[in-house]
């Protein structure tokens, strides 16, 4: 009796992969989500031998990564866009670690481009900048009621310049550095 339940439960769990693999072939994006809600909630909750052991695939991590890009020509609009992705990678403000998003190089800049000016292209009902660290005054905007953005750069924005994003969970902000 014993013997039928065990090789009825390890054809089951065959046939479940052997599905999961054909979805993958065909459909890269579900599959994955597919597989990784059935890892994080089933697999690595069964009790196996140390050798036999999955880990966690590394396209299922829930930590944000790093992402180092050259940027051809940017603009107000371009930086405000990637800090507003570096604000969501942090789970709006919610993520619990330091985070570097972005090293950006840009190869050439379009216009001026300051905390000011970056932040009259921001989409500030994602992400509020109130204060100009720079220039030490507050925003003439209107731009919510908060700081969440450091400005730590000095020097103008220029052509084969490199930028770079962070995530501070202890002041719980973006800074451009």
């Amino acid at each position: 009796m014993q013997f039928k339940i065990i090789s009825s439960t390890i054809i089951a769990l065959v046939a479940l992969l052997l599905f999961f693999g054909i979805v993958k072939m065909f459909s890269g994006d579900a599959a994955t989500s597919m597989t990784c809600k059935l890892h994080k909630n089933i697999i690595r909750h069964i009790p196996l031998p140390g050798y036999a052991e999955q880990p966690l695939p590394p396209e299922c991590s829930d930590d944000p990564i790093e992402e180092r890009m050259e940027v051809k020509e940017l603009t107000n609009n371009e930086l405000a866009h990637y800090v507003v992705k570096c604000w969501q990678k942090a789970k709006l403000g919610m993520y619990g670690q330091e985070l570097i998003c972005y090293e950006l190089y840009a190869k050439t800049v379009t216009g001026p481009i300051s905390e000011s000016t970056m932040t009259a292209a921001l989409d500030c009902s994602i992400i509020q900048n109130n204060w100009l660290d720079i220039e030490d005054l507050s925003y003439t905007g209107s731009c919510g009621a908060k700081n969440k953005i450091m400005w730590k750069m000095t020097e103008t924005i220029a052509d084969k310049t490199t930028i770079i994003l962070k995530y501070n969970p202890l002041a719980n902000w973006v800074e451009v550095i």
